[in-house]
C-alpha cells in the first residue's frame, strides 16, 4: 500500500529534509510540497543538491484536503498549526512547538511514548534541544536520583531556520560561538514538562550547519557508581535502535546526517555530579528523522523504514 502525503513549509530547511527522507520511503508518495513562497519552482532553484525534477506547490487548504492526503507534515512558524490544523482532514505531524504542551497531542519521542503515536490524529513533534535533553536525562530521572538538571546545549546554525537572523548570520556566527536565551529559552518548559525538579537549560549556536551537542550536569541525590548509572541507560534503551550508548565520549561525526542519538561520558564526580554527552543531528533525529520516525508508528509500517540506513555525513577514521 502506498501513502499519500504532503509538506507545508518544504522549502525551510527542516521541509527540505523531510523530503529527502520521505523520497527514501518505499511506501509514500509525497503530492504536495507547500512552500508560499517558491511554490511552482523547482526545487533544485533552492536546493542545488537535490537530485530530484519536483516542483514547490502553494495549494490552499482545501486543495490539500481535496488530495486525501494520509499524513501532512507542518513545518511551519508557531501559530501555524493552530490555525490550519481543525481545517485539515488528514492526520498531522507538527514540527513546531504550538502543541508540545497541550495534552490534545501525541508527544512525538517514540522511545517514551510510542504506544500513544499509533492511533493518534495530531503527533507533536518534539525539539531538537528538547530531544537531546529528554534522551539524556529521562533514564536517570526515572530512577529518582536527581536533585537538579543542568543542560548546556550548542546547535549547528541550521537549528535557527532559513529566516534571518542574528545567531544564522555567517556574519555573527563565523569563527564563534553564540549564547543566547539564558535561562528563558522557548524549549525549557517542554524540557521541564518531562523531568521532575529543577531543570537549567542553555542555548548556543556553533559555527557549523548541523549537529547538536548537549552536556547535561545532573547533580545527584548522593555519589553513585558511574557502572551502575551506565547500566541503568542501557537498560532503558535496550531494543532502541536510535539510541547508543557509546564507550567513548559521543562527537557530532558519530551522528551527522543520521536518525541516531549518541549518549555517552556516564562520569560521576566526587560531589555527586553526573555528566552524559548526548550529541543528535538536529535536522534529522532533531526534527525531520524524529518525524519520518513518528509516521511510520502511525501508519503501522516499520519504524526504522527511510531513517534507519542513513550514511553519517563524516566517517570517523
Amino acid at each position: 500500500m502506498t501513502y499519500r502525503v504532503g509538506i507545508v513549509g518544504a522549502s525551510g530547511y527542516a521541509g527540505y529534509e523531510l523530503l529527502r527522507l520521505l523520497d527514501r520511503h518505499p511506501s509514500v508518495e509525497v503530492v504536495a510540497l507547500n512552500s508560499a513562497s517558491m511554490g511552482g519552482r523547482p526545487v533544485r532553484d533552492l536546493y542545488p543538491d537535490y537530485a530530484g525534477a519536483r516542483l514547490f506547490t502553494d495549494l490552499p487548504l482545501d486543495e490539500l484536503n481535496a488530495l486525501e492526503l494520509d499524513v501532512l507534515f507542518l513545518a511551519m512558524h508557531e501559530g501555524y498549526a493552530r490555525e490550519s490544523r481543525p481545517k485539515l482532514r488528514a492526520r498531522v505531524i507538527d514540527l513546531s512547538r504550538d502543541y508540545r504542551l497541550d495534552p490534545e497531542a501525541a508527544y512525538g519521542l517514540p522511545e517514551f511514548f510510542r504506544a500513544g503515536l499509533r492511533d493518534a490524529r495530531l503527533v507533536s513533534n518534539p525539539g531538537c534541544y528538547v530531544t537531546s535533553c529528554l534522551l539524556a536525562g529521562r533514564p536517570v530521572a526515572r530512577a529518582g536520583w536527581v536533585r537538579h538538571f543542568v543542560f548546556d546545549s550548542k546547535s549547528g546554525y541550521s537549528g535557527a531556520g532559513r529566516a534571518p537572523s542574528y545567531v544564522n548570520d555567517p556574519a555573527h556566527f563565523g569563527d564563534n560561538l553564540i549564547p543566547y536565551k539564558l535561562t528563558d529559552h522557548r524549549h525549557a518548559p517542554e524540557i521541564r514538562r518531562f523531568l521532575p525538579g529543577p531543570v537549567s537549560f542553555t542555548p548556543h549556536v556553533l559555527p557549523l550547519f548541523r549537529g547538536l551537542l548537549t552536556t547535561m550536569h545532573a547533580l545527584l541525590d548522593k555519589p553513585r557508581d558511574a557502572a551502575a548509572v551506565r547500566r541503568l541507560y542501557e537498560e532503558a534503551y535496550a531494543g532502541e535502535r536510535f539510541v547508543r550508548i557509546l564507550d567513548r565520549i559521543p562527537e557530532l561525526h558519530d551522528v551527522q546526517g543520521t536518525n541516531l542519538c549518541c549518549l555517552g561520558g556516564f562520569e560521576v564526580d566526587e560531589t555527586g555530579r553526573l555528566v552524559v554527552i548526548s550529541v543528535l543531528d538536529n535536522l534529522v533525529k532533531g526534527a525531520s528523522g524524529q518525524a519520518v520516525q513518528n509516521m511510520n508508528l502511525m501508519l503501522g509500517l516499520e519504524e526504522g523504514t527511510a531513517i534507519e540506513s542513513l550514511p553519517p555525513v563524516h566517517r570517523r577514521g
